[in-house]
C-alpha cells in the first residue's frame, strides 16, 4: 500500500503532492476537532476563558515544523534508510514514535492524529525518493501548512471573538 503511494506521488507534480499530503493530513482532526469545536462555540459555550498566547501559536506555525523535521524525521528516517529497513516499518514506527513525543495529547488525541503522522512520514519518504532537498522541505511545508489550518482554525485561538 504504502509503496504504491510513493510511486504515484513520484509521478505527481510538487504542487499535487502537497495537496494531496496536506489534505490526508487535515482530515480527521477537521472532522473531530475543528469542525466539533466551532460548534461547541456557536452554541454558546466560552471557550478558554480569554487566555490566548499567540507566541505559542506562532512557534508551532513557524518555528516547530523546522526544528522536527530537521532534528527528529532526518536523523531517525535516515538511520532506517541506511540499515535498510522495510518501507512499513519506517513509516509506521516512525510515525508512532513522533506522535507519541507529543505528550499535550490524550489517548484518543493520539489515535486521531496517528494517521497524520504516517501521511507525513510517507511525504517524506516518497520525497526522499528525489532528493534529500525535496524531503526536507515537502516534510516542512505540509507540516506548517497543517498546524497553521489547525492553530488558525480553532475557536479558541480567538480570545474575544465570540464574546
Amino acid at each position: 500500500m504504502f509503496e504504491k503511494l510513493i510511486i504515484r506521488w513520484n509521478r505527481l507534480s510538487e504542487g499535487r503532492v502537497v495537496i494531496e499530503s496536506y489534505f490526508i493530513c487535515l482530515l480527521l482532526p477537521f472532522v473531530f476537532y475543528i469542525i466539533p469545536s466551532w460548534l461547541s462555540v456557536s452554541g454558546g459555550k466560552i471557550h478558554r476563558d480569554g487566555l490566548v498566547d499567540y507566541s505559542m501559536g506562532l512557534a508551532a506555525i513557524f518555528l516547530v515544523p523546522i526544528l522536527e523535521t530537521i532534528f527528529i524525521f532526518v536523523p531517525v528516517l535516515e538511520v532506517c534508510r541506511y540499515f535498510k529497513v522495510s518501507l512499513a516499518w519506517s513509516i509506521l514506527g516512525f510515525a508512532l514514535f513522533f506522535e507519541l513525543l507529543h505528550t499535550q495529547r490524550d489517548f484518543l488525541g493520539h489515535l486521531l492524529l496517528y494517521p497524520s503522522m504516517i501521511s507525513m512520514t510517507l511525504l517524506y519518504m516518497s520525497m526522499r525518493k528525489k532528493s534529500f532537498l525535496h524531503a526536507l522541505v515537502f516534510t516542512i511545508a505540509v507540516h506548517e501548512f497543517y498546524n497553521f489550518t489547525v492553530v488558525m482554525g480553532s475557536p479558541s485561538t480567538y480570545d474575544k471573538f465570540f464574546y
